[in-house]
């Protein structure tokens, strides 16, 4: 009888344990921890994260894990949660993703409708105004506008641009930003004779025809648009071979797209996005000694 008792009890606890292995096992991708992306403040906080929904949808399906976008406020914001091993993964602009870039890789990036993975600026006058310039170097001085100093078209493809012939958009011009955020009010001012040149996209002005009054002085570089990159510090490197993978394999213009505007995820290479990263540190050291120089000159009051 005793012999039973102890078989009974036994063969209780196996099936316990089964069982409790079981439910471990089977824990829904509800009860996870979710997978945070850390998005770069160029996303509208209030927007993205209905913007996000669906893709996020998406990757819980596909991976088998809840993930959660996480807009952020200030690029200070976007590397702290980087930074305090807060984020798993990022997508970001390159202006955004060169202040964590060190602690990241690159995986894909994003693609759209028309201007795919690439971005390409160009600088305006008012209409006529192009023939009176000869060389770069004599914009020094003058009054620009750029979109704003997180636009790619509208201040990146600009600032590498004039790099080359040693100019530095943010100190040697008289630097003022679109009113409203946008290419339209660059235009407007432009036209209107409120600054002298203006930093837009390209694709304002095809076959370089003249728009609302501006013409296009030059063509300015080539940038890549959004990196979605993994976290390097003590992430789960298959979980980001996963990602990458499920990423490229939405298929083109599918509906989850939509509300991001995109047309899809393309495969990358660090190197693109190296080119920008290189630019940002050589440019910030740059500044760093310009202004430095500027702080020791003897006043001449």
């Amino acid at each position: 009888m005793k012999r039973l008792l102890i078989i009974a009890l036994a063969a209780t606890l196996v099936v316990a344990l089964v069982a409790a292995t079981g439910c471990k096992k089977g824990k829904s991708a509800a009860e996870m921890e979710p997978v945070v992306v850390a998005l770069g403040p160029t996303f509208d906080p209030a927007k993205a994260p209905k913007q996000f929904e669906p893709l996020a949808a998406y990757l819980e399906e596909e991976v088998g894990r809840p993930f959660k976008f996480q807009p952020t406020k200030s690029r200070e914001e976007f590397e702290s949660l980087v930074k305090d091993g807060k984020a798993e993964f990022v997508f970001a602009t390159p202006l955004d993703f060169f202040e964590i870039s060190e602690y990241s890789i690159v995986l894909v990036k994003a693609s759209y409708p028309g201007t795919g993975s690439m971005v390409q600026g160009c600088i305006i006058v008012e209409e006529g105004g192009a023939v009176k310039i000869r060389e770069v170097s004599e914009l020094k001085g003058t009054s620009i506008m750029v979109i704003s100093k997180g636009s790619l078209d509208g201040y990146l493809s600009q600032k590498m641009f004039f790099d080359r012939s040693d100019l530095d958009l943010d100190l040697d011009f008289d630097l003022r930003e679109s009113p409203d955020g946008t290419a339209e009010g660059v235009v407007a001012a432009v036209a209107a004779g409120e600054v002298e040149y203006g930093c837009v996209a390209l694709g304002l002005y095809p076959e370089r025809k003249p728009y609302k009054g501006t013409e296009v002085l030059t063509i300015c570089d080539k940038v890549p648009v959004e990196v979605f990159a993994f976290v390097e510090m003590g992430g789960d490197k298959m979980l980001g071979g996963k990602v990458r993978d499920v990423l490229r394999g939405i298929p083109k213009d599918d509906p989850v797209l939509a509300p991001l505007a995109l047309e899809g995820f393309s495969r990358t290479t660090a190197a693109e996005y190296d080119v920008v990263t290189q630019f940002l540190a050589k440019d910030k050291i740059d500044k760093a000694q310009r202004m430095s120089e500027t702080s020791s000159e003897p006043s001449t009051e």
